[in-house]
């Protein structure tokens, strides 16, 4: 691979065969020229996209902001991938990278954007959030500025989004598609509502369906509390009466689709997040 441009010491813009790849790894750059070979054992990061519109986006992004934000986000895109064991395609680079940059652009003019969807993340994907606090403190090393705890929501909901994209792509992932916007039709069905897509009620119960449907559909636990708080499941129950009798039709549809029980902590949650969707309608009406 030759060197097609330098953008600092540490990220560079090379030819490999014919193609261009940009490669991000510490000393890189330094004390190179245009043309020169690289040391490959130098490289740390190699983004080869199959698309020009990723290039494109690269060289306008990287017009505006330090290329040191490239760095960043690729360190904590390679630590991710270590700890979820998957890989990312390379538009992940340019999605985190604006990220960080607008949100310590945002963070030094004292605008706070709050993460409705916080609490979620943290139970529903506690791998995600950790890689996302930890981001906060290498962006806080890297650059002085401390950032929110909702910054670390919003960079591990990233990584789930990515991986759901991912798993899109297979049969896997279009069976889950399919199971969610099931779901999502029986709720709308039992409710007689349509459920608009811009509330956070329903942004907040998608993500919900995610995390739930991957768990049942690969027969992995949740990560929250595992008790079966029993209390907690009859107060829900006669508190909430319609929206219990959803979750039990969704209970219902899982067992004759999945062959599959849904836990009581699992109902408890389905129905709280269906009640949320019941009070937001309640309220515009």
């Amino acid at each position: 691979m030759n060197i097609k441009k330098i953008f600092n010491n540490n990220v560079l813009l090379a030819d490999n065969n014919g193609h261009e790849v940009v490669l991000i790894g510490k000393g890189l750059g330094f004390q190179k020229k245009i043309g020169q070979r690289i040391d490959e054992k130098a490289i740390d990061k190699i983004y080869a996209p199959t698309e020009a519109r990723w290039l494109t986006l690269f060289d306008e992004l990287i017009s505006d902001v330090s290329p040191q934000y490239f760095e960043i986000s690729s360190q904590i895109i390679k630590s991710a991938e270590e700890q979820l064991q998957t890989k990312f395609n390379a538009y992940l680079l340019i999605a985190i990278t604006d990220h960080i940059h607008f949100a310590i652009q945002r963070t030094e003019d004292g605008i706070v954007i709050h993460n409705e969807l916080l609490w979620e993340i943290q139970h529903f994907y506690p791998q995600e959030y950790a890689i996302g606090v930890a981001a906060l403190k290498l962006i806080k090393t890297s650059f002085g500025v401390p950032l929110a705890d909702d910054e670390a929501g919003f960079i591990a909901l990233k990584f789930v989004e990515n991986r759901t994209s991912a798993q899109d792509s297979n049969d896997r992932g279009v069976k889950m598609t399919k199971l969610i916007g099931d779901i999502l039709t029986i709720v709308q069905y039992q409710l007689q509502v349509h459920l608009s897509e811009d509330t956070i009620s329903y942004q907040r119960f998608l993500v919900h369906l995610r995390f739930f449907v991957e768990r049942i559909s690969s027969d992995q636990k949740i990560n929250a509390v595992e008790e079966t708080d029993d209390v907690l499941y009859q107060h829900i129950f006669k508190k909430y009466p319609q929206a219990f009798n959803c979750t039990q039709k969704i209970v219902q549809f899982v067992k004759n689709t999945l062959n599959k029980n849904v836990t009581l902590n699992e109902q408890v949650y389905v129905t709280i997040h269906i009640q949320r969707i019941i009070n937001e309608i309640s309220q515009q009406s």
